[in-house]
Order: C-alpha cells, then structure tokens, then sequence
C-alpha cells in the first residue's frame, strides 16, 4: 500500500527563509517527493503530527497559513483516494501512482480547488454548501470520463455539452439549473482568487441558470387545521398544564404514536417559527435563546434570524425538555457528542419525511408531506393574508423577492376571476366627484 509523508525542506538561505513543503510518495519500496507550493516557517510546521502550526487570528500570516492547513487536509483526502482507486484496479507502479496524483490535487483543476473550497465551507459551519461543491464537481468530472478538468479549459462550448449530458439522463431543469449555479460559483470564486483569467468571457451565459415553475409543495388552511387537529394537538396541552413523562400520556390514548408526536411537533416548530428549515431546528442550541428571542444563522445562507418566542413555540421546546436536559440542543435530533452532527441531521430528516407520510395519511392530506412543505405554506397562507412580497422573503431569511416567489403556489382561478370582476365592476360604475377628481365606486 502506497503511503504520503510531507517533510518541510529548508530554505539553503537560513531559517530566516521560508522552506518548501513537500510530498513522499513511497510505494514498493520506491520513493518520489513533489515541491507543493506551500512555503513556511520552520516554526510553522510539526513534522510528528504533520501539521501546521496556526498562529492566533490577528497574525499576519494567519490567513495563508489556514488555507495551507485546508490545502494539507485535501492532499490527504485526494491522495487517499487516487492510492484506493489504484489498489482496488489491481498492480500499480508508483509512476502510476504519481502520474494519477498530479493531475488531481493542482488548484489550478476543478477537483483540487473545489475541495480547498469546501473545506473552507465546513470550516464556516456551511456544511450543504461543501457538499454541493464537491456532488456537483465530481458530476462534471464524470461527464468528462473521470478525468479532472482544468478551470482555465471551463468554457461554454463544454457547459452546454454538459447540460446536454444532464437533460439525457433525466435530469429536471431546476437540478440542471442548480449544477450550473454552483459551478458559476466555483469559477468565479477562482476568477477573483486569480488562479485563471476570466477573458470576458461568460461560459454559463448559453445555460439555464434560472428556475422552473414547478408543483406547489404548500398546504392549504384547511389541510393544515386537519394536520394541526390530530389528537397530539391535545397531549401538548395536556403537557403543558401537567408536565409527566410522554410515555405516561401516550398509555392514556393507545392510537397515539409517540415517533409521530414528535414529528408532529418538529413540523408546527418550524411552521410557527417563520418557516424555520428543518436543518436549521435541528441545530438549535439553548443558547440560541436570549430574552424572549430565538437568534440563528440560516446553514444555508449564514444570515441571521431572529424569530420572536410565542407562547406555542415555547410550549413545543418544553415537551422536549426531558430528553434534551443533558444536550445542549433544543430538540433531540442531535443525541450523541461523539458522533457527527451531520450525520445524526441527515437521519433525522429521513426519519422525520418518512413519518410525514403517515402524518399526512392520519389528516387524510393528500400529496406528498414533507419537511419542506411547512416553509411553503408559511410562506403561502402569508400571501393569502396579503402580506406584501417584501414582508414573507424577510420572514422566511431569502436575500431576494425572486427566490421567495418559487416557495409561493398560484392562487386559484375562482380567486383571479373574483378579482376579475371586481375590476370590470370599477369601470362600469359610475364616477363619483370628490375633490375635483372622479373615482370609481365598486
């Protein structure tokens, strides 16, 4: 099995110099060392752990030597990969190996600077987001038959081939669009960093980069009275009135499931708190809460929300308070410290969209119910109430009307057609005088 060791090699000008960090390639008792570009102090690197030394965040060098870590980290990462690949293949020399390798961990290709990227991500706690650098580059480099692509040959000859690529095999345009999106923002990301030259021109400008109008995923008022006046509408009270065990209540009313109370709970926190996504409720710690305000940063965008604590929001989080008096967390989504937060979220959101559906079946809703469908119809029944555009995108944390305007259904036709009249009714009507001006009456 092949092996990587980074070894810094002094400057011949001294340890006032910054040396070379590099690379041991050993397989099959053969060895080759590649020169990364990373250039440090002898202070800044410990040879037993194989690390960098970070210094604290106001030094100069703190920067560099962060994205030196990142970049140390993706070697790793690629290295163990391409040596994995090769061994499953079967023999491998190590010019194989070093062949293989190259072409992989430069930043100056899509693979090498998409994972800096997304490591840089996870760093800043926006987990989606590197995952979605890394899906969808990887997509690309599978259209390119496994081989990674330089940023400087992205282009938009081979962006549209690439839609082509995705339409063929079934994809929905809003997916194609959201694989165009996110490697508009590789590039451009590598454009500012200077790793290539932009030449003016746009290669995702012959792309569909936009969305889709597609089914609404909202549910009405009435369905949502159905969902909402199931029976554990009733044990919250009584919860709230008698704080005992869930359990003990449960045996009070046998047709109650306590895996769908919860998920009842999870999806009226949500729709209560302005359309919360779901990954950001799992998230929320105890400490989120300050004087009557529940404050957080969206994991999708980093913005910060601040959602007003009602009485039934309250009323929720308490029903959790005897599985969660041990966790920092508000719900019992994340459990377990010495496992990944991540990873514990993810099988939440299985968990909690797979118990919708029974949910949805005890309401007799039809359609598919899932964690997303309470944001839709915050935003939905907000529209309905005539709340203006502006007030809804603020409440449900987008940066911009035109991503709101996807999370709202079309009112129906009997709703236009009313309108309709009422507006054919102010021309027929006959003007009234005030002040000098006709208005129409109707």
């Amino acid at each position: 099995m092949a092996t990587l060791k980074f070894i810094l090699r002094k400057s011949s000008c001294g340890d006032c110099r910054k040396g070379s960090l590099c690379l041991r390639l050993i397989h099959g008792r053969k060895v080759k060392v590649i020169t990364s570009s990373l250039r440090l102090h002898s202070n800044e690197w410990d040879g037993v752990s194989q690390n960098v030394i970070l210094p604290k965040e106001d030094s100069p060098r703190y920067h560099y030597l962060s994205k030196a870590a990142d970049s140390l980290s993706s070697y790793r990462e690629q290295f163990d990969e391409t040596a994995g690949r090769l061994e499953e293949a079967g023999r491998y020399t190590l010019e194989d190996l070093l062949c293989s390798y190259r072409c992989r961990h430069s930043l100056a290709n899509l693979y090498g600077f998409a994972e800096q990227q997304a490591r840089q991500l996870l760093r800043a706690g926006q987990e989606r987001t590197a995952r979605a650098y890394r899906t969808v580059s990887r997509g690309l480099i599978r259209f390119n038959k496994g081989h990674d692509i330089a940023l400087s040959h992205i282009n938009a000859c081979i962006m549209k081939e690439f839609e082509t690529y995705l339409k063929e095999r079934g994809k929905a345009m809003n997916t194609i669009s959201y694989y165009m999106r996110v490697l508009r923002a590789i590039y451009w990301k590598a454009v500012r960093e200077k790793l290539i030259d932009a030449r003016g021109e746009n290669p995702f400008g012959g792309v569909f980069t936009g969305f889709q109008q597609t089914r609404k995923r909202a549910l009405t008022i009435e369905s949502l009275r159905e969902l909402n006046n199931l029976d554990f509408s009733a044990l919250l009270e009584q919860q709230a009135l008698r704080p005992v065990d869930t359990r003990e209540l449960l045996e009070e009313s046998p047709p109650l499931d306590s895996r769908l109370y919860t998920s009842w709970r999870y999806f009226f926190f949500c729709f209560h708190a302005r359309g919360m996504s779901f990954v950001d409720m799992a998230y929320l710690r105890k400490e989120n809460i300050r004087q009557g305000v529940i404050s957080y940063y969206r994991k999708k965008t980093g913005q910060k929300i601040e959602v007003t604590l009602t009485p039934l929001l309250q009323r929720i989080i308490d029903s959790f308070s005897s599985e969660v008096r041990n966790s920092p967390y508000l719900f019992p989504v994340i459990r377990d410290a010495d496992k990944s937060a991540r990873l514990q979220y993810e099988n939440g959101l299985r968990l909690q969209n797979k118990r919708l559906k029974r949910l949805s079946a005890l309401a007799g809703i039809e359609g598919k119910l899932s964690t997303h469908v309470s944001r839709h119809s915050w935003a939905t029944i907000g529209k309905k109430q005539n709340l203006p555009l502006w007030v809804i995108s603020e409440g449900l944390g987008h940066s911009s009307e035109k991503m709101t305007y996807t999370y709202l259904a079309s009112f129906d036709r009997s709703t236009l057609d009313q309108a309709n009249e009422q507006i054919a009714l102010a021309l027929t009507a006959p003007p009234t005088v005030t002040s000098g001006f006709a208005v129409f009456q109707g």
